[in-house]
């Protein structure tokens, strides 16, 4: 079995509404028009937050906006990093790496947790809960490895 770091953030409530407060569902729903495409952006229960560069990135499902400089998610990374003494890292160096960790929200509840990148990212974009597990770390090779989790 693979190592997963999951760090439970229970000192850290963010509201429930910040994918709309930092402009990331305005933004999807903009883009989704320009697509043509009938219908709005049905937001789902999690989203993750990291810094490509000096930007603030979003993920949503397969949706991933880099966003604006938001003087909220600034302030956000800054309490993380003195939180965790600067030994989780949401932020990359430049726009074209990925950092160590996400932030993951659960806009239902408002809790958070940091998780290893690879494995946020497939947490955010999964459709379906998945057991990630070492022979399933890159995805199922077909349905024999595909281990749902309980109800």
């Amino acid at each position: 079995m693979t190592d997963q770091t999951l760090i439970d953030l229970p000192e850290i409530r963010l509201p429930r509404d910040l994918a709309w407060r930092v402009k990331f569902i305005e933004a999807v729903d903009e883009h989704v028009r320009y697509l043509g495409v009938a219908g709005r952006f049905e937001p789902p229960r999690f989203f993750g937050y990291y810094f490509a560069g000096m930007h603030p990135v979003v993920l949503a499902g397969h949706w991933k906006v880099t966003l604006d400089s938001s003087p909220l998610l600034w302030r956000l990374r800054a309490i993380l990093e003195r939180m965790t003494e600067n030994r989780f890292n949401i932020a990359a160096k430049s726009a074209d790496q990925v950092p160590e960790f996400m932030l993951v929200h659960d806009r239902h509840d408002g809790s958070c947790w940091l998780w290893g990148f690879n494995q946020g990212r497939r947490f955010l974009e999964a459709h379906e809960p998945m057991d990630n597990t070492a022979e399933n770390a890159e995805g199922p090779t077909g349905e024999e490895n595909r281990r749902m989790l309980g109800p």
